[in-house]
C-alpha cells in the first residue's frame, strides 16, 4: 500500500530558496568544512575522529543543498569515497607488510598531545572522515532526488 505508492513516485524535493539562507551558507560552509576536517585530523587528541568529522562535512553539504536547489552531488563524491576506502586499505596493508598485523602502527610516535603523536591514527581518521562525508553526502543527495 503506502510503501508501493512511495516507491512509484519519483519526484525531486525542492525548497523555496531564501536569500538569507543562501548568503549565510556562503559564509558558514567553509567554516563547517574546515571544522569537520579539524575534527578528524585531531581525533586522536580529543573526542572526535573520522566519523564525527565526516558527518560534519556531510552537514555542510546538506546546508548547501537546502540553500541552492541547483546544487547536485556529482560523481566526484563517489570517487572521493572510493579513494578514501582504498587509502584506508593501503594503510592497513602497509601495516601488515611492515609489522605483520593489519593497521599496525608503523610510523613513529611523538610527544603525547602533539598533532603528530599517534603514528598512523590521524591518517586513518582522515581517510575515514572523507569516506563518511562523501557517503553521507551521496545518501542525502539520493534522498533528495527521490
Amino acid at each position: 500500500g503506502i510503501l508501493a505508492s512511495m516507491l512509484k513516485s519519483k519526484r525531486r524535493i525542492e525548497f523555496e530558496e531564501h536569500k538569507i539562507l543562501r548568503t549565510s551558507t556562503g559564509i558558514a560552509l567553509p567554516l563547517i568544512l574546515l571544522f569537520g576536517a579539524y575534527i578528524f585530523i585531531h581525533g586522536h587528541l580529543s573526542p572526535g575522529g573520522g566519523f564525527p568529522g565526516g558527518t560534519t562535512i556531510a552537514l555542510g553539504i546538506l546546508l548547501l543543498m537546502l540553500s541552492n536547489n541547483e546544487f547536485k552531488v556529482t560523481d566526484v563524491a563517489k570517487h572521493v569515497e572510493q579513494s578514501a576506502g582504498a587509502g584506508y586499505v593501503v594503510i592497513g596493508l602497509m601495516g601488515m607488510a611492515i609489522g605483520g598485523v593489519f593497521l599496525i602502527n608503523f610510523l613513529p610516535t611523538g610527544v603525547v598531545g602533539n598533532l603528530f603523536s599517534a603514528g598512523v591514527v590521524p591518517i586513518v581518521y582522515t581517510f575515514i572522515g572523507f569516506k563518511v562525508g562523501a557517503e553521507l553526502s551521496n545518501v542525502i543527495s539520493d534522498l533528495r532526488e527521490g
